[in-house]
């Protein structure tokens, strides 16, 4: 009885030691899952998806979400024949679901087969803490194109093909984005070989400046004012102002606002090259070189994950051997003679896509506006001189050099058109300049975030759920080490407690 009496004292004396043990072993193996939901806030944020036109996304388990922003994941369970129905701008059907973490969505996205160059955007709603909260999906087809050297376009179909004009065009355009290019000419001691695609052969040109519109931001890429440039930098202005860029990515707000909306970013890379990336993923990479010899600078000019599709760049219109007009009129199959292709291509074409003072992006010396950089005769139609009048024209180089400077450019089809740039303007700069455009590593598809958030910091136990890499059922080792370290002092604190009710009469 007496030993009953004393065990049941020492229990008694160390019943509130053993819950407390209990109650934290309980913590560490029920760690919380961490919660992902749709925010409520207006407007509802926008999730971009981005995956190249005629791709298929995998039909395998949900996409990582990125963690910055964009609080769900998609998976694709096939095929749904389900019947998608369209509210304003919205699609609603199965087909491509969106997995809440909390809540139930009341709408999911139609997306089934290949993407096409339409972005489809749906609207998600999910029920949380009795309010309902919505965020907007926005399922983006893209694709790429570009220019560069004397000027070689890339549609954003894949269309191959060179634009010598002279002045300042609209390169892409869509709703939220244009991207419009200087283009210069450049005199030569010989005339260019034909191309291959037009079958016309022509003077040739350089893009000098470039410049953009992100949303309600606009980016220029130019040289500075004068008769001659700075030759160490172009000059990059936001809205008319000279920006120095950093390490750092420049974040581009709607109307200058510090807390507005981000239109994207500006990045410059330590080889140089320009990354002008708007909020949807859309990349335009701007690689700038300086020609001594001509005192001139000159650009490559790609863009990445654009939806766009008009402009000089754009896609073929049907039936056409060129871009859609503005108006998205053909201009039909390639015509037979060089004349007439060169009146389809430097004139109907040219001038459909040429910008005016009251179109145009660009910032302008005083004094000056586009009509300062067009020349309308440029290229020359069957010319039998290149030269221009008070300038020093380029001298040819041979086919070897040329092939020298442009070893290391991997593409073929780009290392032909910089053998064609050193071959006709003798500099072999061009060839540094396809190497690091070619550097570049577009964003891959999926997910996409303007800007990430700041990292959540771990530092204590009760914000280890929030840490991105960490899985809810395996906490961080310090905080397992706590709980631990914890339970070891509980239970010596028991066997002192025990040891001490016995000893007691």
């Amino acid at each position: 009885m007496n030993s009953e009496s004393r065990t049941a004292r020492a229990l008694r004396r160390i019943a509130p030691a053993l819950l407390l043990v209990l109650a934290y072993s309980g913590v560490a193996q029920a760690a919380p899952a961490p919660v992902l939901d749709v925010p409520c806030s207006a407007p509802p944020p926008n999730r971009i998806y981005r995956i190249q036109v005629g791709a298929t996304p995998p039909n395998s388990a949900p996409e990582p979400h990125i963690r910055s922003n964009v609080p769900a994941t998609w998976s694709f369970p096939g095929p749904s024949t389900d019947t998608c129905t369209v509210a304003g701008n919205l699609r609603i059907c199965a087909g491509l679901r969106v997995t809440l973490p909390t809540g139930n969505a009341d709408m999911t996205p139609d997306f089934t087969g290949t993407a096409t160059a339409a972005s489809q955007q749906v609207r998600v709603t999910a029920t949380r803490a009795g309010n309902s909260c919505a965020a907007d999906f926005t399922f983006m087809g893209t694709s790429a194109g570009g220019g560069w050297g004397d000027p070689h376009l890339t549609t954003v179909d894949g269309v191959h093909y060179d634009f010598q004009s002279a002045g300042e065009f609209t390169a892409l355009q869509e709703d939220g984005l244009v991207l419009q290019t200087r283009q210069s000419a450049v005199p030569t001691a010989t005339v260019p070989i034909t191309n291959p695609y037009t079958e016309i052969t022509h003077c040739v040109s350089i893009f000098t400046a470039v410049a953009a519109k992100l949303g309600s931001s606009r980016v220029t890429v130019q040289p500075s004012f004068g008769d001659e440039p700075d030759a160490n930098r172009m000059q990059v202005r936001v809205d008319g102002k000279v920006v120095t860029l950093g390490d750092a990515p420049h974040v581009l707000r709607a109307r200058g606002d510090k807390e507005g909306v981000i239109d994207g970013t500006i990045t410059k890379h330590p080889d140089g090259l320009l990354e002008i990336t708007d909020a949807r993923g859309t990349q335009i990479v701007v690689t700038p070189a300086y020609w001594d010899s001509q005192k001139v600078w000159y650009l490559n000019v790609n863009v990445y994950g654009t939806s766009a599709h008009q402009g000089t760049m754009g896609r073929l219109a049907d039936g056409s051997w060129l871009p859609a007009l503005p108006d998205g009129s053909s201009l039909g199959a390639k015509p037979a003679s060089e004349s007439d292709r060169y009146q389809a291509l430097y004139e109907k074409f040219a001038d459909a896509w040429r910008v005016t003072d009251q179109t145009s992006l660009f910032d302008y010396e005083q004094g000056t506006n586009t009509e300062t950089f067009t020349r309308d005769e440029w290229p020359r139609n069957n010319p039998q001189s290149c030269t221009i009048d008070g300038q020093t024209p380029a001298q040819a180089e041979t086919e070897a050099v040329a092939q020298a400077a442009c070893a290391n450019v991997v593409d073929a089809t780009r290392r032909a058109d910089c053998v064609f740039d050193v071959m006709v303007t003798g500099n072999a700069g061009f060839g540094k300049s396809y190497e690091i455009m070619q550097r570049f590593t577009p964003l891959a598809p999926g997910w996409y975030s303007p800007v990430p958030l700041p990292e959540p910091e771990c530092e204590a136990c009760p914000k280890c759920e929030d840490c991105p890499e960490t899985p809810a059922s395996a906490p961080p080792w310090w905080c397992s080490w706590t709980i631990l370290a914890l339970g070891i002092v509980l239970l010596v604190l028991l066997v002192v407690l025990v040891l001490r009710a016995f000893k007691k009469p």
